[in-house]
């Protein structure tokens, strides 16, 4: 306060000495032009400098006080500290108060870089500034090739390289140089820029021959068969022309057709060539006679008595192996469970030509005990035999002559069991009738059959009656189903 105060002082005193005549307005409107005068340099200096708008904080207040003077105080006014609004920027007009002690004070304030929001880390005294922006890299300097832009120093390299539109650069592919702005026009239009075949056969080509390529050249490109006129990609074409239906081909056996289309030779060498030798049309039966077309009917007609033989052999030959091919059908189809499952069909039928034909028997089919077991088969009487003749179902079951009876033990001792299944709809409900038995090793029934085996076997007169068979629903649909089973495990009859 004291300082400024004497700076009043001495401007009152200059004003005093200079001016002409003594008066106090005179004075007051010197002292004003003075300050003004001092007020309007720094201003312009602080503008030169891009001054930052905020003090740094690292220095104490009372190194950095900044003053602001409104236009209404008198010089001689005491001035307000802005020190307690620090976050507002300091306004220094024309009409703002200085002092050397302020200007001094606010010379030394320690700022940042105008740029360190770009990354300059730079932090030094306000009057140091200036100097800092000469070298600062992040600072903006109008491009040296005069193209106009302003460039932060940090990117002056690369945009002097690749952007600058005054840049001299030259063509990768034709070597010519040109400026930045024409060189962004001739790049994608070089007649000397390698590119890719756009038929992807997977070449490079100039720019300037790459029509020439796709036309001529490309083993990708589209071409029409010279014979078929179908369009096949270029790489492809020999494959065609080696199944191509017009494709001239020779005739194998050289007669006077000279070329004829793929297509036309089956027909040509079946019905006109003159010179390929043909087989006889007995060739399957055996005849091995060759000629050509001419010679071969004269033979058809000469040896109609030698087909006629061949063929006889032919057809014997074939009954011989229907036969073979039905016994090993046969065997395959054949039961070797020990358990059969016989289904009688047209029961009333069959039950009515029973009661009319005496003695009627129906046999089952075949069946093992095992797969080199005993060969066994049902037989049933509907209207009975014997004591159950008229009254009852008679069931048997005699043993067959098999291919392994010799390695087999006799006499037959297994366990035999018949079951007549009632069908009724509720499976719990069922009451199947079964009948079994253990054969007696002394019976002549069980012994090793000859090969004329028991015309009757062994089993029940009596099995079910025939009001039994209608009681219950052992015959349903017009079906009786009957099980045969054989059990080696079993010694007990049920």
């Amino acid at each position: 306060m004291n300082a400024i105060n004497g700076e009043n002082n001495r401007i009152g005193k200059r004003c005093e000495s200079s001016r002409p005549y003594g008066g106090r307005g005179n004075v007051a409107s010197c002292r004003a032009s003075i300050i003004a005068k001092m007020v309007r340099g720094l201003t312009q200096w602080t503008k030169t400098l891009s001054f930052p708008a905020r003090v740094s904080p690292q220095r104490p207040s009372k190194e950095a006080k900044v003053f602001q003077v409104s236009p209404s105080s008198s010089p001689t006014s005491p001035p307000s500290p802005i020190g307690d609004n620090i976050d507002k920027p300091a306004v220094i007009n024309e009409e703002s108060f200085h002092d050397l002690e302020a200007e001094k004070a606010i010379m030394g304030s320690i700022v940042y870089c105008i740029h360190h929001k770009d990354g300059c880390k730079w932090s030094d005294e306000l009057r140091k500034l200036k100097a800092h922006l000469n070298t600062c890299k992040h600072d903006a300097v109008p491009c040296s090739n005069k193209c106009g832009a302003m460039i932060p120093r940090v990117l002056m390299e690369d945009h002097l390289k690749y952007t600058c539109a005054q840049r001299r650069a030259r063509c990768d592919f034709c070597a010519k140089e040109f400026t930045g702005h024409t060189l962004e026009k001739h790049s994608g239009t070089c007649g000397y820029e390698p590119l890719y075949c756009e038929n992807k056969c997977g070449m490079k080509v100039q720019r300037r021959h790459l029509s020439q390529h796709k036309l001529g050249e490309c083993a990708k490109r589209l071409v029409a068969c010279r014979y078929c006129n179908k369009e096949f990609v270029f790489d492809t074409l020999g494959a065609h022309h080696a199944k191509c239906g017009r494709f001239p081909v020779a005739c194998p056996h050289r007669c006077e057709t000279a070329v004829l289309p793929r297509e036309d030779l089956e027909v040509h060498l079946k019905d006109h060539c003159t010179t390929h030798l043909l087989s006889c049309t007995f060739k399957d039966a055996g005849c091995r006679f060759k000629g050509n077309r001419f010679s071969l009917d004269k033979h058809l007609e000469e040896s109609a008595k030698m087909h006629l033989s061949l063929m006889c052999s032919v057809v014997t030959k074939q009954q011989h192996q229907i036969t073979s091919l039905k016994s090993a059908i046969g065997k395959l189809s054949l039961n070797y469970t020990g358990t059969l499952i016989w289904k009688i069909s047209d029961y009333t039928a069959k039950m009515s030509e029973a009661k009319v034909k005496e003695g009627m028997e129906l046999v089952s089919p075949p069946f093992y005990t095992s797969q080199y077991g005993y060969k066994l088969q049902a037989s049933i009487f509907l209207n009975g035999n014997g004591t159950g003749e008229g009254s009852h179902i008679s069931i048997y079951i005699k043993i067959l002559p098999g291919e392994y009876d010799a390695l087999l033990r006799w006499p037959f001792s297994h366990s035999v069991s018949f079951t007549m299944f009632d069908q009724t709809v509720v499976a719990e409900k069922a009451c199947n009738i079964v009948e079994s038995f253990i054969p007696d090793p002394t019976w002549k029934n069980f012994q090793r059959p000859s090969r004329e085996p028991d015309s009757l076997g062994f089993g029940f007169p009596r099995f079910v009656s025939h009001e039994m068979v209608k009681k219950r629903h052992f015959v349903k649909d017009d079906t009786m189903f009957i099980r045969v089973k054989v059990d080696p495990s079993k010694i007990v009859a049920v």
